[in-house]
């Protein structure tokens, strides 16, 4: 059996472990347009800051692929897929036969049309290492930053280039940080804390000139601001790699669309991973639900699937944030939703809990520095737990095991009824 993988992330590693456990002798290939082995891509802002040091960028060990006898073909973009002859074709013209193919061709970086933007060289997109890497070279003590987008991708950006530069400003066209994920009140304690740190923001305006000769000099802001600018981050979000299955004719809505097993509308062909849609349990919609766990569960689905035929059935999911800034820790699962009467403050110094409660279940919530019983709120939510057979009000107090009847507490630590 021949195996093929475009995409050596999360979900392309996760899908060649599960195939070779269960197939000893297959033949696998993995295909990257990358030019490093998997690494951490959450990592990437830890080496920008230098606090992570590139041997310990890795995502496995060394010698993971070879001890698992896979072929990795670096630097290697797929032009083609021939689902007909079952085959993809690499830029080079290499032809590489399959009979199983996995695509888990991740994000892209969406560049919006800006005036003056086209072919400038200090412009980066800060979503793979390689980008790190190039941004680390470029930037010196003297840099003026510029961030366009003060979601995560642009706000871990400015995390890691503190320290290293002259000046950093965020921007974004929406009113707060992180406006797809948090609402005011959280947005506004998490900005606060990173203003902290010396990087303005500048909300509710976009780019609308980039001036420079190659170089990027200054943006120029939709309110007519201007700013001097040598490092220029375009951070504004993501979008699905579907070109290459699309361009097969492949079902694709906003993303790849696959079944419960991971396959998409072509046989034999597999998705996972970003490129894909995803059944958000909570939402009752498919979404693209992009998440490095989301994207291990899903390659491993796809790659056990693909070896020994479809009886594995992809994990249900739902949206969640872990990440910290300048140390503050945030942590926020499932539908957060604007503040309503159901919605719960409890909110002191640089700390917030906030609990989405909709027809007696938890729906959503966003712990700001009081992520210590995340565990037990988001099994609250995956297990869809009616809040009034616990045994407390969790709005009331601080949440523990002991919210759990005894029944339910038993079965949770010794896995059985007693």
């Amino acid at each position: 059996m021949k195996y093929v993988i475009i995409g050596n992330s999360a979900a392309g590693v996760n899908a060649a472990d599960a195939i070779r456990k269960n197939d000893k002798k297959g033949q696998i290939t993995i295909i990257s347009n990358e030019e490093f082995p998997a690494y951490g891509r959450p990592l990437i802002s830890y080496y920008l800051s230098g606090k992570v040091k590139p041997e310990n960028m890795s995502y496995r060990d060394a010698s993971f692929y070879k001890s698992r006898k896979i072929d990795v073909l670096l630097n290697t973009e797929v032009t083609k897929i021939d689902s007909k002859n079952k085959k993809v074709i690499t830029s080079g013209g290499k032809k590489i036969d399959y009979d199983k193919l996995l695509i888990a061709t991740g994000s892209v970086p969406f560049v919006p049309p800006t005036n003056g933007l086209a072919n400038q060289e200090n412009v980066f997109t800060f979503l793979t290492y390689g980008e790190s890497r190039r941004l680390k070279t470029a930037v010196n003590k003297n840099s003026k930053v510029v961030i366009v987008g003060a979601g995560l991708i642009g706000l871990k950006a400015a995390e890691g280039l503190f320290g290293q530069v002259a000046k950093i400003t965020v921007l974004d066209l929406a009113d707060r940080v992180m406006a797809s994920v948090l609402d005011k009140p959280a947005a506004k304690l998490i900005q606060s804390h990173i203003e902290q740190n010396d990087i303005d923001f500048k909300l509710g305006v976009s780019v609308a000139e980039v001036v420079g000769e190659k170089k990027v000099s200054k943006v120029v802001l939709s309110n007519g601001e201007s700013l001097l600018c040598d490092i220029l981050i375009v951070a504004v979000g993501v979008r699905p790699n579907v070109a290459l299955a699309k361009e097969s004719g492949i079902k694709v809505n906003r993303a790849i669309i696959v079944d419960e097993y991971m396959q998409t509308s072509q046989k034999d062909i597999y998705a996972a991973g970003d490129c894909v849609e995803s059944w958000d349990c909570l939402a009752n919609a498919c979404k693209v639900l992009a998440l490095w766990p989301n994207a291990s569960n899903q390659g491993e689905t796809a790659g056990f699937n693909m070896s020994v035929g479809n009886k594995q059935k992809a994990p249900v999911s739902f949206a969640m944030n872990a990440i910290s800034f300048f140390g503050l820790q945030l942590i926020s699962a499932g539908i957060i939703g604007e503040a309503n009467k159901n919605s719960i403050f409890d909110r002191a110094a640089n700390k917030l809990r906030r609990l989405n409660i909709v027809d007696d279940k938890l729906l959503g919530y966003v712990l700001i520095n009081d992520t210590q019983r995340a565990g037990i709120y988001t099994a609250l939510i995956n297990d869809k737990t009616k809040l009034s057979s616990l045994e407390y009000d969790i709005t009331k107090k601080d949440i523990g095991l002991s919210v759990y009847p005894k029944a339910s507490r038993v079965c949770k630590i010794w896995g059985q009824t007693k």
